[in-house]
C-alpha cells in the first residue's frame, strides 16, 4: 500500500472566483453609481453653480419683462436641454433650453451663448410664458414659433 507523503500539505480551500466576481461587480457598482449620483446632483443643484446659467438667471432676475410674465422669486425648475458647439477654431457656443418658475407661473427660456471669451456672452434670450408669446430679453426673438425652437 502506498503511503501519503506527509510533507504534502492538503490544498486549502480557495474562493478565488467568487470573491473576484464579487469585487468586480461591486467596484462597477460603485462607479455606476458615484455617475448617476453627480448627474443628479448636478441637475437638481449643481447647475445653480455653473457660470452659463449663472449669467442667464442673472439677466432673467433683473429683468422688467421676466418678472412681468412670471412674477418674482423666478427660479430654474428644469434645464430641458443644453447643447455646447465646439469647432477647431475660436468658434464656441452653446445653447440652452429651461424651464423657469416664478410667483405668477411658468415659462420656457431659450438663450444662445458666445462662449469665446473669458465670461459667457448672452448672444439671444427668449422667454415664452404660458400665452405663448416670446418675449425677447436679449437680442431679437424670432417671428416664429417655428424658429423659436432652432435657437
Amino acid at each position: 500500500m502506498d503511503q501519503p507523503d506527509l510533507d504534502e500539505q492538503p490544498r486549502p480551500r480557495s474562493h478565488g472566483c467568487l470573491w473576484g466576481c464579487l469585487g468586480l461587480f461591486l467596484v462597477v457598482a460603485l462607479i455606476i453609481g458615484g455617475v448617476f449620483g453627480y448627474g443628479t446632483w448636478y441637475l437638481y443643484q449643481g447647475f445653480e453653480k455653473d457660470s452659463r446659467i449663472a449669467a442667464i438667471m442673472q439677466v432673467v432676475r433683473t429683468d422688467a419683462r421676466a418678472e412681468a410674465v412670471l412674477g418674482r422669486n423666478i427660479h430654474i425648475v428644469e434645464i430641458e436641454s443644453h447643447t455646447f458647439h465646439y469647432s477647431s477654431g475660436a468658434e464656441n457656443d452653446a445653447d440652452y433650453t429651461l424651464r423657469l418658475v416664478g410667483s405668477d407661473g411658468e415659462g420656457k427660456l431659450t438663450a444662445h451663448l458666445d462662449l469665446n471669451g473669458r465670461k459667457p456672452r448672452i448672444v439671444v434670450m427668449v422667454l415664452t410664458g404660458k400665452d405663448g408669446h416670446p418675449h425677447a430679453l436679449v437680442g431679437k426673438a424670432p417671428e416664429s414659433p417655428m424658429l423659436q425652437q432652432s435657437i
